[in-house]
């Protein structure tokens, strides 16, 4: 998952990634889970948008209990209804200026997957027409590129521009029902649609080389070794330093013990709350209070109301964003 915070009184724009295989304590449901499963177990009631809010909502909670930072809004994108939209409009060309070899690319969309899983991901150099699976691919492969994070960056913003250039067409509002309906129960926020205008004005003014990113992995986590579950354990030392430094914040750390299984909730157990607006005074404009800052939790939206063009680019730049992780994808 991403948080993202901002503070319009000093410019400051942070994307903090916490890793998918980071344990943590929920102290909601009792025991100590990935963090990707504290989403799951959250997963429950009648309707889709009802599961989203109360997983979301526990996900925040759980964030805030094991680190200390209080999200204020939340957006979650199925990566199928990301695959159906790159279908939807044709698919994306892009021109891969080397080869990628990823041995760790998470194995969680597509056929027969394992989604704790992970597989090989091999793209060869030069012009490539992608699929929604593919173009997704080479979107968030983090592993081996032979540019880092600037590669990680480049490739982003290839396929983002050929999103945006095919959004932009004279035929976008034809599509725009089939790609609404490809994103039904598949991306879910509780940002209402004045609230998504603010954020996406907000976005579009920040430098996105001046955005401060930060990933839990490397020496902020190390691999829980004495199991065979896969689960990474904090540095508090280093992970507390650096949520003061982004977030401003007395920051909060569990540390984490080998446990022989990743527990989490049953049936008998209650329902986790809905997510809900509860700093509905630090909206999502410029004018923020004097020292408070806005959290976005980009959890890997129901939707609004689409009634123009300009909020449905404004849904589409949302969904961009929680996918790749990237304020590119909120450019003009």
């Amino acid at each position: 998952m991403i948080i993202v915070t901002i503070d319009p009184q000093s410019n400051y724009v942070g994307m903090l990634s916490i890793p998918r295989d980071m344990q943590v304590s929920d102290l909601t449901l009792g025991g100590q889970a990935k963090i990707d499963q504290v989403f799951e177990h959250g997963w429950q009631g009648n309707t889709t948008t009802e599961k989203a809010q109360r997983a979301a909502g526990h996900t925040m909670d759980v964030i805030e209990q094991n680190y200390g930072i209080h999200i204020d809004h939340y957006a979650w994108v199925g990566l199928q209804g990301f695959i159906k939209v790159i279908d939807t409009i044709g698919g994306v060309d892009v021109d891969a200026s080397h080869p990628i070899f990823d041995d760790a690319y998470p194995d969680d969309t597509g056929k027969n997957t394992d989604k704790y899983g992970y597989k090989r991901l091999d793209i060869a150099p030069g012009p490539q027409h992608f699929d929604g699976l593919s173009a997704l691919q080479y979107v968030r492969t983090r592993h081996a590129d032979l540019g880092g994070d600037f590669g990680r960056t480049d490739r982003q913003q290839q396929v983002l521009s050929q999103i945006k250039v095919k959004l932009n067409g004279t035929d976008i509002v034809t599509k725009a029902p089939e790609i609404l309906k490809d994103l039904d129960g598949s991306l879910l926020t509780d940002l209402t649609v004045a609230q998504l205008a603010s954020f996406a004005q907000l976005a579009k003014s920040v430098d996105i080389n001046k955005v401060d990113r930060v990933s839990f992995t490397q020496n902020y986590s190390s691999p829980i070794t004495t199991n065979n579950l896969g689960n990474f354990a904090p540095n508090c030392t280093l992970i507390t330093a650096k949520i003061r430094q982004m977030f401003g914040i007395d920051p909060k750390c569990i540390p984490q013990a080998a446990t022989s299984e990743n527990t989490g909730t049953s049936v008998a157990q209650s329902q986790p709350a809905i997510a809900t607006n509860t700093t509905a005074s630090v909206p999502v404009t410029s004018s923020f209070h004097t020292g408070s800052g806005y959290q976005l939790a980009c959890l890997n939206a129901g939707t609004a109301t689409i009634s123009n063009k300009t909020t449905f680019g404004n849904l589409m730049d949302l969904m961009l964003l929680t996918v790749s992780g990237s304020f590119t994808a909120m450019g003009k």
